[in-house]
This record gives structure tokens, sequence and C-alpha cells, in this order.
């Protein structure tokens, strides 16, 4: 068995026959024959079958199983591939989330300039799904993402970094600005300038509103907090962004959520377990990790 053999293997499952997979590699169609027995003879099984050289080929039990653990083994030889490349290089693949390279990364610049490794660091903005998929093929070192809940991660080691709370934005003569606290009752009705769909203040304002059984009334969807926050000082509407994740003017306020439907944020740092990572890197992750304790 070899790779080539099984990724010869995992086409011919896919596209139920040798020419498609032969034209695939840009091989013969008796090397995938020979590819094929070579397995089945290694295995002391059938994998595929086939009623006439015209049908399509058929997997078996037996083929099953080898697809979905080749698949798997695959996988993991093409991140190997990737780790070994990368087991010189002095440079740390760093992401980040839309929300948590706002907060985060002018922090990590300033501290990297002072350690003297900013030169040694390479980041990516993304959003927090993007980012983890890409830590889980290689392409990343590590990710700050940020999310409603605490990650939770077979494959990936996560730590939180810091919590942070949501708060409403409102303009300085809005009624809502001389609330202590805001409750989602307080927003029926309220024109609200939204960030768009899948972005974590977004999730974050659907709990909100669904908890109260309120029908947010978004009049606006915001590609940035600082659009939102822009929107609010213009008296458009009011806005549900992540503490400290805008700098607000004098028209705008930032008022906490009622204590009884508080939502909370979790900044979180993200490495694949299966990442060895060399001397330098392990210096800027360490790096990363103190960031927190002494964000000045």
């Amino acid at each position: 068995m070899n790779e080539r053999d099984l990724r010869y293997f995992c086409s011919l499952v896919e596209t139920g026959n040798y020419t498609a997979t032969a034209a695939q590699f840009h091989v013969t169609q008796p090397a995938i024959s020979a590819a094929l027995k070579r397995l089945e003879a290694d295995y002391q099984t059938t994998l595929l079958t086939q009623a006439n050289h015209r049908a399509q080929l058929v997997t078996t039990a037996a083929g099953r199983i080898l697809y979905i653990k080749a698949n798997q083994l695959l996988k993991d030889f093409s991140q190997m591939a990737l780790e070994v490349q990368h087991a010189n290089d002095r440079q740390v693949r760093l992401g980040f989330s839309h929300v948590a390279g706002g907060i985060w990364l002018p922090r990590l610049i300033k501290k990297f300039i002072t350690v003297h490794l900013l030169d040694q660091v390479t980041t990516t903005v993304a959003d927090s799904e993007q980012l983890l998929a890409d830590l889980r093929r290689g392409k990343l070192d590590a990710a700050v993402f940020s999310s409603l809940v605490p990650e939770q991660s077979a494959d990936l080691r996560v730590n939180i970094l810091e919590e942070h709370q949501l708060q409403i934005l409102v303009n300085v003569n809005s009624p809502l600005s001389h609330l202590e606290t805001v409750r989602a009752t307080d927003l029926k009705g309220v024109p609200i300038i939204a960030r768009p769909k899948h972005a974590l203040p977004r999730l974050a304002l659907a709990q909100y509103c669904q908890q109260s059984h309120i029908q947010p009334n978004i009049i606006y969807e915001a590609a940035t907090n600082a659009l939102v926050e822009g929107l609010v000082a213009q008296n458009i509407g009011v806005g549900l962004v992540i503490a400290d994740s805008v700098v607000l003017s004098d028209q705008v306020v930032g008022i906490p959520l009622a204590s009884q439907a508080q939502l909370h944020c979790y900044m979180q740092l993200a490495v694949r377990k299966s990442f060895l990572p060399n001397a330098n890197q392990q210096r800027c992750l360490d790096v990363l990790r103190q960031i927190r304790r002494n964000p000045a």
C-alpha cells in the first residue's frame, strides 16, 4: 500500500469509473487497475465490483471502510507535508477573526515590536469559521477568534484569553441613553443597525431578542462595528457590539445588557494539537499568550 494507490482508489470510488480517474491523474487506465489489484492483494478482499466493463464501479463494504480511512490518512499525509516544510520556517502564521483582530491586533503589534519579533509574524484576518478551517488544514499555526460559547474541539487546543460583555450603542439623544441597563423588551420597535448574518454580534442579537420573544427591527446591515458606531452617532438607530470593540464618539454611549440577559463573547486562542512548533514559533506563541496578562 502506498499513498498514490490510495489516491487512485479514492478517486475510483468517487468517479465510479477508470476513465475519469485515469484522466484526473494523467495516467493510463492499466495503471489505475494495477493500483486497485495491489490494494485488494494487500487486504485480501474485494474492494470494488463491476457488472461489466461499461458499468459503474460498485464499492463493497470493505471498500467503503477503506475509502473512509484512506481519506483521513491522505489528509494526514498532506498536513504532515505542510508541517515538515514549515518546521524550519522562522515565521509563525497567526489568524484573527474580525472582532478579535480589532481588539487584539493593536496589542499584538505593539508587543511584538517591543520584543523584536514583528518581522517573524504573519497575520491574517477572516471570519472565525474560515480561520478554524485554515488552522485544521495547516495554513495557520494559531488562531485568535471569538464565539458566544467556549469552543470545544477534539483536534484543537483551545484556551480562553479574555471574556467580553456585549453592549448596546445608543445616541446620546435617544431615550434609551438614560437607562443603566438595556433589556430586550426595551428594543421592541427600535430601529437597529445590525452586523451581517453569521457575524458574532448578529448572532448575539438574535439570541438576545429570542430570549424575550422580540422580533428585532433591523433597518440596515453594517459591514463593520465602526460603521455601526458611525450610524448610531447619526441617530439612525441603535447597535449591539462587543464592549471594547469600538472607540465611542461623544455622540454615542454604550449601555450594558440587563444582568439576567447578559451575553458574553469569548476571545480564544486555538492551536492544532498536532502542531509541533520550533523554538522560534514557540517563542512567538508564548508572547501571544502573555499579551492578555499585560495588555499595555
